[in-house]
């Protein structure tokens, strides 16, 4: 094993062996369901809709393109040219919430997802900027926590899904003035 995979899941294991209560399980699960399918974002969004003063509603349509891309590019393209296996409870990975999850795990959907919904609604509503990256974070974090990724396979997710949230927004904005 090279290196950076050793170190990837040594730090799994640092992760996927912190303190397990019911506490720190059920909230973990709390928060990789939350981003299950991008769900809290599109949550968010709604809110963010609602309450939008501006009325124009800039933000939308590059949520709705992030999370197509993120779909499109993570579970289509990405996990199967990648190939790489989920954690295995073989190598002492604690699995929590269900059973096994045996498609391909790099990179994290769900770091992915929040990410680029982090990225597009930060951009939209700056004062909220901080807690959006919070919540990505730890959902990001949760997918280690309940053995379902390993920390190379979240990181990954975040970095795709920074870029498909700015580059979500590029179209976005190329769209807008295309409409006038």
């Amino acid at each position: 094993m090279d290196i950076p995979l050793a170190i990837d899941q040594q730090l799994f294991l640092f992760i996927n062996h912190l303190p397990h209560t019911p506490w720190t399980d059920g909230t973990a699960l709390l928060l990789s369901g939350a981003g299950a399918a991008g769900i809290i974002w599109f949550i968010i969004a709604f809110i963010l809709f609602l309450k939008e003063e501006r009325g124009d509603h800039r933000f939308f349509l590059p949520i709705v393109l992030a999370g197509a891309l993120v779909g499109i590019l993570v579970n289509l393209i990405v996990k199967p040219l990648a190939g790489r296996g989920r954690p295995d409870p073989l190598m002492g990975a604690i699995v929590v919430g269900g059973s096994l999850i045996r498609d391909y795990s790099f990179p994290s959907g769900h770091a992915a997802m929040s990410f680029a919904a982090a990225v597009v609604l930060g951009r939209s509503e700056p004062k909220w900027r901080g807690f959006l990256y919070l919540l990505a974070v730890l959902i990001s974090l949760s997918r280690i926590y309940l053995g379902k990724h390993y920390p190379l396979d979240v990181l990954g997710g975040a970095f795709l899904g920074w870029g498909i949230g700015h580059g979500s927004l590029l179209i976005g904005k190329f769209i807008q003035k295309q409409r006038g």
